[in-house]
């Protein structure tokens, strides 16, 4: 017998009947329930749509496991991250998830984990054998973890290992439960010799009081002294004492809040001389305060009110002092204390329509060279294609990360400036492996960003890659319903079939961008999409019969595959391709 849902559970199962209308309808509710609950467990991360999802490795063969991300130092590592980390981290971090509709937690959910991740997270491990009973991407998700460690090992950061299960129990887990859980842990603990293993459980209440939670939107700074305001617009000037800004930049669980930096045009620099001299600054004992040596932060709001001792500001956004605050960070994180020294903090009201917000951003980040690229996201191509596809309906361009998604968009519509880049140049420039191998540090460099984001570029091509990718990835969904894809993933097949498809639907060998605009998206049909995904699947397994190693993982990201592909396409007479 059934029993009785709790006050927690029914209006849980409210909200997530209400967001799986509004976010993601096409989604079958265990699925979105992973989503869902992803996104409140990573909360404090704040990671956007695409960086949740990329962890999600939830299906068949998935070792019961449902998501897994990596962190160095509170950034989520991507693809290939090797590319861009620094040699010296302070946190390694790994968070896997269990999400079950169940309104209870079991056993077994811990004796599956216990079984596999012993052999999944060993450096050691024989990747030909698991690639036999694992999937594709989630072998691909642990083996950035296990390369993070060692990359970085030679600056022995401390390694922590979440794995948070997620359910709609009314209540916490049995003591039986508890007891796998934490067998689990100490198993986890031996990863490292100083790796700390947790395990977090999620119930009804949790999960509503997070939802409820969502993304802070309002922050509050104690300040030292009163701060000074300016007849000339909405601003106030204060000195900060420093362990009240290392508050103010973390959240409850002391994790740096990188929400408050998605407007900044840097990133974090490691180790460089300005950045130690400020290590060293904070370090120091002479008892000389620590503002008198530093230029301080700037903050840009939608609003800020004096309530006391504090600054009550709405959608705070630090534009300039990112290495200052990561260092406090650091600083506070060691075990550092504040001496009664403070920080000079500069709070900014401006409007956000116009330009002020972005001048503000330019003004105070040009004190020092910047990377190339590191203010694209203010550029006017950015702002072009956020207008073009807002305006045409069904997409909402996200040039600051989780912007729509914490309006409550649907989450197909949300496009991060990442999604756009992959999705261009699997289909526009027809290099599916590229959109593959590569996440958003490589694809915006110079290199490739020049290629997809072009003045010459008609806007109505990025739609267009939008268009082509969505239709692509409903079929794959329905045909993966019937029949497993091989690597049980659908990113492996999505950017390929989307190259194939530019042959495909104009016709041409090699078709240019005018050629694509003259697409008529009725025609890539289901008919066209069964053979598409049949002249894919016959070369993923005569590739496999030649070489099994690394599996479907390892062939799409290859230029010989996309070059067999458009070969595959040409010489078929059913596609009727111009000679």
């Amino acid at each position: 017998m059934t029993s009785a849902q709790n006050n927690d559970q029914r209006l849980l199962d409210r909200i997530l009947d209400d967001q799986h209308l509004r976010l993601a309808p096409q989604k079958g509710r265990d699925d979105f329930f992973t989503f869902f609950a992803a996104d409140k467990a990573l909360q404090d991360w704040d990671l956007d749509n695409d960086e949740i999802l990329d962890g999600i490795v939830d299906g068949a063969h998935d070792c019961g496991i449902d998501g897994i991300w990596s962190f160095v130092d509170g950034r989520y590592i991507t693809a290939d991250a090797h590319q861009y980390l620094t040699s010296r981290a302070g946190m390694i971090e790994l968070v896997l998830l269990q999400a079950k509709t169940s309104p209870g937690y079991q056993e077994t959910v811990f004796e599956k984990l216990h079984f596999h991740l012993p052999t999944l997270l060993d450096m050691s491990r024989d990747e030909d054998e698991l690639a036999a009973h694992t999937n594709a991407k989630l072998l691909e998700r642990t083996r950035r973890f296990l390369r993070v460690l060692e990359d970085l090992a030679s600056s022995f950061p401390q390694v922590r290992v979440k794995v948070i299960y997620a359910s709609k129990a009314a209540e916490g887990p049995h003591p039986n439960v508890k007891a796998k859980g934490d067998r689990l842990r100490r198993e986890l603990a031996k990863i490292t010799s100083d790796t700390e293993a947790t395990i977090e459980y999620l119930n009804a209440a949790d999960l509503r009081e997070r939802t409820a939670r969502g993304a802070k939107a309002v922050a509050q700074l104690v300040f030292s002294e009163t701060p000074m305001s300016t007849s000339l617009g909405e601003g106030y000037v204060c000195l900060a004492r420093l362990d009240e800004y290392y508050k103010f930049i973390t959240s409850e669980n002391q994790a740096l809040r990188l929400e408050l930096f998605e407007s900044n045009v840097r990133d974090y620099a490691g180790s460089t001389s300005v950045n130690n001299a400020i290590s060293e600054t904070l370090k120091s004992g002479t008892g000389e305060d620590f503002w008198w040596f530093n230029n301080g932060v700037t903050v840009v709001a939608d609003a800020a009110q004096i309530a006391g001792k504090k600054i009550v500001i709405k959608d705070p956004q630090i534009v300039n002092g990112l290495q200052t605050s990561h260092e406090v960070y650091s600083y506070f994180q060691a075990g550092g204390q504040h001496r009664d020294r403070s920080l000079l903090v500069k709070i900014v009201v401006a409007p956000e329509s116009g330009t002020a917000r972005d001048r503000i951003i330019r003004a105070t980040n040009s004190q020092t060279q910047l990377p190339a690229g590191a203010l694209r996201a203010t550029e006017s191509i950015q702002k072009d294609i956020e207008e073009s596809l807002t305006h045409g309906g069904g997409y909402y361009y996200e040039r600051r990360a989780s912007y729509y998604r914490n309006l409550g968009f649907p989450l197909e519509q949300v496009v991060s400036m990442s999604r756009l880049a992959r999705e261009f140049t699997a289909f526009a420039l027809r290099e599916p492996h590229t959109a593959l191998r590569h996440s958003e540090a490589l694809l915006l460099d110079d290199k490739h960003y020049q290629q997809i984001f072009a003045p010459r570029v008609d806007l109505d091509l990025y739609r267009l890659c939008l268009d082509v990718h969505t239709e692509l990835r409903r079929h794959l969904n329905q045909y993966a319903e019937d029949r497993p894809l091989l690597g049980e993933t659908i990113e492996n097949w999505l950017y390929p079939l989307a190259g194939m498809s530019a042959y495909a639907l104009t016709r041409l060998r090699q078709p240019t961008h005018r050629d694509l605009l003259n697409i008529d998206l009725v025609h890539l049909d289901t008919e066209l999409m069964d053979r598409l995904v049949g002249v894919l699947d016959q070369n993923f397994k005569s590739a496999l019969r030649n070489n099994k190693a690394g599996g479907v993982d390892r062939i799409a990201r290859s230029t010989d595959f996309t070059n067999r592909l458009r070969q595959s396409v040409i010489s078929q007479s059913r596609f009727h391709i111009e000679h």
